[in-house]
């Protein structure tokens, strides 16, 4: 089966490509990055996000994670949105169009909806005293320019996603927008990342794209890589409930298994935002790859896919595959703990927070020798990069892999450092270090 003709020209070989970027531990000296210095002053810190309807979920766990660990080290304040139920529908209800042959909606991207949330940002400034003693605000995307120091923190941009495809039209097809309002979505980023005092990238492939291709002053871009939340405790999920001891606990590994066990059990973790998701991270690469395997290598090889909410191809699972829908973080945690390789090779990844999460727990990972997955990925040390669409390149990688028993002592091994490493106890302390030595700097 080979899927890679089934959206020709999108996801192709992105223009930027890491060469040898260096292992994240090698980068990471063990010191604690929890707490400040003594001789440093906790800043303000206005934290900025569009929350889910249910606020801990919103950029997969992600934005609700660092901001309990800022709130550790940074008098933090949240002045994020959160649009009501109704408004959220009414919004929905205005910009629902037929475009491809269906029913969407375009809120997200829409006038109505950037001037929302740029009035609720700036509302929030104004009216809670907290929010205008901020020294800065850190801002998750591009939500809005705001009129005090601000910085974005994301993982990727229009420039860069446009980048890797053959065509624009194609790709705002895809997106299920025209491609003026994908245009204007481009220009209207731009103009926030240019007003910002530091935009803050999740990886170094990003940091490269915005200053290549977006044409931001090197100056202005730092790199902060973030942390796992799949095995990390979350003790409550509403947005503002009051004092709630919000501490994380610690990535527990799982047992390193006996050899002696044949290693069968293969793993696809890839939320679905949208319906090309799937293939966009090389699902329908990993089902392919796996049929190879069991004709070829052995035949109880099985593939166990978590994140889409339905299953994503045509037809059903076929043998060997095990398809749970979406899941948890805590439900994700125990699949990484309970299988042999996780496997995932994304066309296009502006950073992959599920290999962290893997090598966390001591389980090895095949991805994608492209974007930011090179950075978390190290072959011979903790998995193995392909570099095609080919089935029977990924088919051999997994085997090679699988029967590489040193591999994976060295993978165990490094777990505690990896799970240190990616921690958002790290992340938050890199990203005050960010905003304290920047706040002179003028947007």
């Amino acid at each position: 089966m080979t899927a890679s003709s089934s959206l020709p020209g999108l996801f192709t070989d992105h223009p930027i490509r890491l060469v040898d970027p260096p292992d994240p531990l090698t980068q990471h000296n063990g010191a604690p990055t929890h707490a400040m210095t003594a001789a440093s002053a906790r800043p303000r810190i206005g934290y900025a996000c569009l929350w889910e309807p249910v606020p801990v979920r919103t950029w997969s766990y992600s934005a609700w994670n660092l901001r309990a660990a800022l709130r550790r080290i940074a008098d933090t304040t949240d002045i994020g949105v959160q649009i009501p139920r109704f408004s959220r529908l009414a919004l929905k209800a205005i910009h629902t169009k037929y475009r491809g042959g269906r029913l969407t909606t375009s809120w997200n991207y829409s006038r109505l909806t950037d001037a929302y949330n740029t009035r609720a940002l700036r509302r929030e400034l104004t009216r809670n005293p907290a929010a205008r003693d901020c020294d800065a605000v850190l801002m998750i995307d591009d939500l809005a320019a705001l009129p005090v120091p601000f910085f974005v923190y994301y993982d990727s941009s229009w420039d860069a996603l446009i980048s890797a495809n053959d065509s624009a039209e194609a790709y705002a097809a895809l997106r299920l927008i025209t491609p003026s309002t994908m245009a204007r979505r481009r220009e209207r980023q731009i103009a926030v990342f240019e007003r910002a005092t530091g935009i803050v990238a999740m990886s170094h492939w990003f940091a490269r794209s915005l200053v290549e291709e977006s044409g931001m002053p090197p100056g202005k871009v730092h790199v902060v890589h973030p942390g796992v939340s799949a095995g990390r405790a979350l003790r409550d999920g509403r947005l503002d409930s009051g004092p709630v001891d919000e501490r994380s606990e610690h990535v527990l590994r799982r047992p390193l298994r006996e050899r002696a066990a044949p290693r069968r059990q293969l793993l696809f973790v890839g939320r679905q935002y949208h319906e090309f998701d799937f293939y966009r991270k090389g699902g329908d690469l990993a089902v392919a790859a796996l049929a190879l395997l069991r004709r070829d290598y052995d035949p109880q090889i099985t593939l166990t896919i978590a994140g889409p909410e339905q299953w994503p191809l045509s037809g059903t699972p076929p043998d060997g595959v095990r398809f749970l829908g979406s899941l948890p973080p805590d439900e994700v945690a125990a699949l990484y703990d309970s299988h042999d390789l996780f496997v995932m090779p994304s066309r296009a990844e502006p950073f992959g927070i599920v290999f962290a999460e893997a090598l966390s727990r001591g389980l090895p990972c095949v991805a994608r020798d492209a974007y930011a997955m090179p950075e978390i990925v190290t072959p011979g040390v903790s998995g193995a990069l392909v570099t095609s669409d080919d089935e029977h390149e990924l088919a051999a990688t997994i085997a090679t892999v699988l029967a590489d028993d040193a591999l994976y002592e060295v993978c165990y091994a490094r777990a505690p450092k990896v799970a240190e490493y990616f921690s958002w106890e790290r992340a938050a302390a890199e990203m005050v270090g960010v905003i304290t030595a920047n706040l002179g700097s003028q947007p």
